[in-house]
């Protein structure tokens, strides 16, 4: 078995292929820190958890974007939103980047080119966004097969529970799919469980080159769908309801993703109409988007409490079924005693509101929507078991996994190498973390996070002219419900002094 205890100080340059760590990296889609090794009083994910106790928990991780396409491409690529130009998961977004910056590669490209055996499962990068360039075999996708697949609960019936993997499901329309079902089956009647057989074979292969093996699980993205087992988990308990459930005090009407039509957003918060020119044209009514798509969603209006506790349970659901997946992969680096010669990276590509805010969704700037679970795991002498307050963006996984790989790493890359928290829980490689997103065609919204604020600045998308300001004090107001920005000059002053560095 390879080693690295020698070569932790050798130059990129000396290290053999051969002699390379291999990398298991693990995504997970829409989860936000919402598991046992985060402080979640709720959620039980005990074989993330015991992931966390072999490396490093990031208390403070942000992604650049909170939605799956720009998200995803900004962490494979090491470029941030504004050089990959994605805003929107088309497929002109797709070709135009492509067409730019298709040239530079990707982190699987990269590893491939240095030697590695590069092979990927699900959704790593956007739906249909996987490039053939990156991996040394055709990458395994999930698509619709993973997002709307649906158990056929009319053929389940009067079959025994151990054949019902066998038992084909249903692949639903996006507009007529249940938003929760929770069929009594086994783990690999879905499909992330038997993506993750699938994923297993290729962990177990001895092979020659080192490994580079991405698996990407759709859930807990919607529809909330997983074996009824993951449900009973969760009686549900009216504790669960957030707090805070109305937008920001203050804030911009921009600030909110109207998973409730505009309109209605306007109508139950009693909010004043900003921006009267803007028509439905413009984006403005989102009623029957994302939550509201589903079946079992009121298509505009309140979702009353008790829906909400049931989307709640079946997210929770959702997450410990992917948890049971992830503990499959471990085992595996337990058998085999591979844990002194594997990388193992976690992360989530944003986060998501369960209410908060009066949300139902990602494709926010808020706290809520771009903080995001990130643990790694490198053998080394690195401290394990801990938990650092430091702060990281998902664009500084790119040189990490060089750093640890003792890869070169390209000129390119926008992030920062977060090996010195690896070595040390207490170091600073980012004074602030930088999220954005648009909102009605017209508008950008800048998030700036430092350890103690969030501060958002909106500007006209034409000429770059600010029209509102946000300033959230985490200390005071962890939960983001009062925009303090017009009391606070000299705190925004710093902000921006930060983002120019």
């Amino acid at each position: 078995m390879r080693t690295l205890l020698i070569l932790l100080t050798l130059a990129p340059s000396l290290v053999s292929a051969a002699d390379r760590p291999d990398v298991l990296m693990i995504a997970i889609d829409d989860l936000r820190p919402m598991l046992g090794c985060y402080g979640d009083p709720f959620v039980k994910t005990p074989n993330i958890d015991r992931l966390a106790e072999r490396g490093m928990l990031f208390e403070k991780a942000y992604c650049q974007f909170a939605k799956c396409g720009p998200s995803r491409t900004s962490l494979l690529s090491g470029l941030r939103p504004d050089t990959i130009g994605i805003e929107n998961h088309g497929t002109r977004d797709l070709e135009d980047y492509r067409k730019r910056l298709g040239h530079l590669p990707t982190i699987p490209r990269h590893f491939k080119a240095h030697g590695y055996h590069t092979q990927g499962f699900g959704k790593i990068a956007h739906d249909e966004w996987d490039d053939a360039q990156d991996w040394s075999v055709p990458f395994t996708p999930g698509r619709e097969g993973e997002m709307l697949e649906i158990a056929d609960l009319a053929a389940l019936q009067d079959v025994p529970y151990e054949q019902r993997g066998s038992v084909p499901t249903v692949i639903a329309s996006r507009h007529d799919c249940p938003a929760i079902q929770s069929p009594d089956v086994p783990d690999d009647a879905l499909f992330a469980g038997r993506m993750t057989a699938q994923a297993l074979e290729v962990l177990k292969t001895q092979r020659e080159e080192p490994l580079f093996l991405a698996v990407g699980y759709r859930r807990p993205h919607l529809p909330f769908v997983a074996p009824k087992r993951y449900f009973d988990r969760y009686p549900i308990d009216p504790d669960w309801l957030p707090g805070a459930r109305q937008p920001a005090k203050g804030a911009p009407i921009m600030a909110w993703f109207n998973s409730d039509s505009y309109v209605g957003m306007l109508d139950r918060f009693g909010l004043d109409l900003p921006y009267p020119p803007q028509t439905q044209a413009d984006g403005l009514r989102w009623a029957g988007f994302e939550l509201r798509s589903y079946n079992g969603i009121p298509k505009d209006g309140p979702v009353s409490d008790d829906l909400q506790l049931q989307l709640r349970q079946a997210y929770m659901a959702c997450i410990s079924y992917v948890d049971a997946q992830v503990g499959q992969l471990l085992n595996v680096l337990d058998a085999q005693n591979r844990w002194s010669n594997t990388i193992v990276l976690l992360w989530s590509d944003h986060g998501w509101h369960l209410g908060e805010h009066g949300a139902w969704s990602k494709m926010t700037n808020y706290e809520i929507a771009t903080r995001v679970p990130l643990i790694i795991a490198a053998p080394g002498n690195h401290p394990t078991g801990q938990t650092t307050p430091s702060l990281a963006e998902l664009v500084d996984l790119y040189p990490t996994l060089c750093d640890l790989t003792h890869l070169p790493t390209p000129a390119h890359c926008e992030g920062s190498s977060l090996l010195p928290i690896l070595n040390d829980p207490m170091a600073t490689v980012n004074e602030v973390a930088h999220s954005q997103f648009p909102r009605f065609k017209k508008f950008l919204g800048r998030a700036l996070r430092t350890s103690t604020h969030r501060y958002v600045e909106w500007t006209q998308k034409k000429d770059g002219t600010a029209v509102a300001e946000e300033l959230y004090d985490h200390q005071a107001d962890p939960y983001e419900t009062l925009n303090i920005a017009d009391d606070h000059p000299e705190i925004i002053s710093a902000m921006k002094e930060l983002s120019r560095e």
